[in-house]
């Protein structure tokens, strides 16, 4: 029996598509393992906001980061409201729940009428010293916080 040898051309395309192949592969192991805090974060939140403040359905999910973190679940409630559930992990360590604070859309300022919203990237609500904020960062990474109830830009 003879032995067929393949070509050099055949060689350099059968190498270069491993390479192709393994830098893929790579690529795709990579971002899974990177996405996967945030994706534990998100459905943990969201679990969190239906048990504990009636949340039927979530549409949007930001972590914000002020002077504080914390999980925002923005969706309708169980009785079709406008709802945001901020959930923060306790400032006492001793206590292991974090906190959830029920905010209902429809007694503070919406997000579009913000000043800085048509130039914004995201607007997330959040929490600052305590109280809601809307963070709003635009193209140029400029960040403002907005007061949620009265709309007067804070930071």
């Amino acid at each position: 029996m003879k032995n067929k040898k393949m070509s050099l051309s055949t060689q350099l395309i059968i190498g270069f598509l491993s390479i192709v192949v393994a830098i893929m592969l790579v690529v795709i192991i990579t971002t899974n393992v990177a996405k996967k805090p945030y994706s534990i974060s998100r459905s943990r939140s969201i679990e969190i906001a239906k048990n504990k403040a009636n949340l039927e359905s979530a549409s949007v999910f930001d972590i914000v980061n002020t002077d504080q973190t914390v999980y925002s679940v923005r969706g309708k409630s169980k009785d079709k409201k406008d709802i945001a559930v901020l959930i923060s992990q306790p400032s006492d360590s001793g206590k292991k729940e974090p906190e959830v604070r029920v905010v209902d859309l429809t007694e503070g300022v919406a997000p579009d009428s913000l000043p800085a919203a048509k130039s914004a990237n995201y607007i997330r609500l959040g929490l600052y010293k305590n109280g809601e904020v809307w963070e709003v960062r635009d193209s140029s990474d400029n960040y403002k916080l907005y007061d949620f109830k009265t709309g007067e830009e804070l930071l």
